[in-house]
Formats: C-alpha cells, sequence, structure tokens
C-alpha cells in the first residue's frame, strides 16, 4: 500500500476511534481531542520512533506544568497586562528549560503550554484545579500522553500496511513521507 494512503487509513481511523471515546465513552474525563492530535504530530515532529516518544513526552509534559503554573500565577493578578506579563514571563521559563538534555524538544513544550494556558484562560479554569474533567493540568496531560502514544502505535501500523515492517528504531514512515 502506498505511505500516504496508510497514513490516511490509519490517522483516521485512530482519530475517529479516539474523538467518539473523548465525546462518548469517556466524555466524563473531559479529554481535549486538539491536545491529543497535537501529541501525536508532536511524536512525528521529533522523528517519529521510539527516540522521538522518549523525546516529545517529556517536553509536553514540561509545557503542561509550566502552562499550570503559569494559569496559577495568573490565578493572582488582574487585568489583561498583567495577565500578559505573566504568560510572558511563563514561556521564557518554559524555553530555558531546553537547558536540561531532557526538556530540549522546544517545539513539543511551547505546544503543550500554549494548549494548557490557552484552555486555561478560555474557559477560565483554575490553575489549581486538578479535578480530571475541568484541570487544566489533567486535562492536557493525559490528552498529550495519549497523543504520544497515539502517534508510535500509528507508525507502527502505517509501517506495517505499507510494507515498511517494524519501525521501533527506525524513523516513522509519516516522518519519511514528509521529507
Amino acid at each position: 500500500m502506498k505511505l500516504p494512503v496508510a497514513l490516511a487509513l490509519v490517522i483516521g481511523v485512530l482519530g475517529g476511534i479516539l474523538t467518539w471515546l473523548y465525546v462518548g465513552p469517556l466524555a466524563a474525563l473531559g479529554l481535549f481531542v486538539p491536545a491529543t492530535f497535537m501529541g501525536a504530530a508532536l511524536y512525528f515532529a521529533a522523528g517519529g520512533d521510539v527516540a522521538a516518544l522518549k523525546k516529545s513526552l517529556p517536553a509536553t509534559v514540561w509545557g503542561v506544568v509550566m502552562g499550570t503554573v503559569t494559569l496559577i500565577v495568573a490565578g493572582t493578578v488582574s487585568g489583561a497586562a498583567l495577565t500578559g506579563v505573566v504568560v510572558g514571563a511563563g514561556t521564557a521559563v518554559l524555553i530555558l528549560g531546553a537547558l536540561v538534555p531532557l526538556l530540549d524538544f522546544v517545539p513539543g513544550a511551547v505546544v503543550a503550554f500554549a494548549m494548557t494556558v490557552g484552555w486555561g484562560l478560555l474557559t477560565s479554569a483554575s490553575g489549581t484545579d486538578f479535578a480530571v474533567a475541568t484541570g487544566p493540568f489533567t486535562v492536557m496531560l493525559i490528552s498529550f500522553v495519549v497523543g504520544g502514544l497515539y502517534g508510535w502505535v500509528g507508525s507502527i501500523l502505517v509501517g506495517r500496511l505499507a510494507g515498511l515492517g517494524s519501525r521501533s528504531s527506525a524513523p516513522a514512515p509519516a516522518a519519511e513521507a514528509a521529507a
């Protein structure tokens, strides 16, 4: 099977199943479909192999943590200008995290940070809310981790459908298709 066809089938079917789960049987968990898709995209952007999963997951977790801390601090100030200062400072600290080798996949950290802060600000969710269905930290953490795993499983299935064999250490077919 041609690679783009395998990609379309696998990503479409898995994405459809995850969306159905999120808005259906697992709706009470409040998981966020865009964060899950972004988690998968970041897996592929990091290289689309097991090493990419080990690179993208810590970075997205770091982004969610810093996004949550930023929401907590933003909750102590009033006004758009001060909220902007808090988000800017949080972003700077987030990027400085790249000095730690485990957190050096900056795109993953930035996307997770932006999704967490954006979701929190737009829903008026408190950074101190850690409930499964409503807390920015919990919702985004679970959604991004599922997304990374979605990307990893998807790359294996695409490799098999496209006749590329086991791809556990080689770049994922989606990464090759993008090249």
